[in-house]
């Protein structure tokens, strides 16, 4: 079995992780259905020294320590978290840096979520930054736009991810072994929103994305992005594309998948990200551009899709352009 190694630092997103679980779950299980019986994926959680990780919301989830040397050629690895800034936080990264260098070459893939300290390895690893979404490729010749994490494994790059790009991530890698087909049969297996988004619920972490046959959805998002501190009910949005509420209510479902207030607040959320990302505008301003009835409304809503606050969000998005301009 191809061997995956889930090595969770202090302040892992636990979101990523347990998408990422899912995925290579869903996948062993298929594979078990096929006749030839082909191997599937050895998944497990590592830290340092092995025992409980605690990862940013709080929860810790219980980790083996890493073996001194890798068996085979052809473990993954995925890195979440950053090591304890402390003294004792830089003998464990020097530590892990050891590690990665002398078991670099019985890595057929690796890639990070945070973990700036540990990259990068070497003069010859190149780190891939991911910019968007990950589709695989049955779904970029859907018109999904290119896959940024192609032809790091030949040149021992490293993907770097944004939070909530696990799931995709480890589709991608999927793919790679198994191939389009396999992939978009194990997308539409699984649970939540299902075709373009390979059938996870990516709607938490990226813009509604209107079907490019109807410009009406895409003209209303638009207009909701222009009216974001109005009371956007779904009979006002009816109201906006001539529709009676409850076809319009359908109609915008069957073209999104979400429901019109999930839409909109989709849309809310992600003039959000955008300002953290681009401004250093106070929360509080930034929550009533937004339509958000308080700072810690927009905590709340953030919290709940992104598993993480605002605050720690721009933050977070700051230390991956700092790393990636270096």
């Amino acid at each position: 079995m191809h061997k995956v190694w889930l090595l969770l630092l202090p302040g892992f997103l636990l979101l990523d992780v347990i998408r990422m679980l899912a995925v290579f779950k869903a996948a062993n299980a298929s594979l078990r259905r096929t006749r030839n019986k082909l191997p599937g994926y050895d998944v497990r959680l590592a830290s340092a020294a092995g025992g409980q990780t605690l990862s940013s919301s709080g929860v810790a989830l219980s980790t083996s320590a890493l073996p001194r040397r890798l068996a085979g050629r052809a473990s993954t690895l995925f890195i979440s978290g950053e090591p304890d800034p402390g003294a004792a936080g830089a003998a464990g990264v020097q530590r892990l840096r050891e590690w990665l260098s002398g078991n670099r070459r019985r890595l057929s893939r690796c890639a990070a979520l945070g973990a700036k300290a540990l990259l990068p390895l070497a003069p010859d690893v190149r780190v891939v930054r991911q910019q968007g979404r990950a589709a695989p490729t049955a779904l970029r010749r859907r018109g999904q736009g290119p896959d940024p994490f192609t032809a790091c494994t030949k040149t021992r790059g490293w993907r770097v991810i944004e939070p909530g790009q696990g799931a995709d991530l480890a589709l991608s890698w999927i793919e790679e072994d198994r191939g389009a087909a396999f992939v978009e049969t194990l997308a539409s297996r699984m649970p939540g929103p299902r075709g373009r988004r390979c059938g996870l619920p990516r709607h938490r972490r990226r813009p509604v994305e209107p079907p490019a046959p109807d410009a009406r959805i895409s003209a209303l998002h638009r207009w909701i992005a222009l009216h974001l501190q109005e009371k956007l009910s779904v009979a006002r949005l009816a109201q906006e594309v001539h529709m009676s509420t409850r076809s319009f209510a359908r109609f915008y479902e069957r073209a999104t998948g979400l429901s019109p207030g999930r839409g909109v607040q989709q849309i809310r959320l992600d003039t959000a990200r955008r300002l953290l990302e681009t401004s250093t505008r106070p929360l509080k301003a930034i929550a009533a551009q937004c339509g958000y009835g308080s700072q810690e409304v927009m905590r709340r809503a953030f919290v709940r899709d992104l598993q993480m606050t605002p605050r720690e969000y721009r933050r977070r998005h700051a230390a991956m352009k700092a790393a990636g301009a270096a």
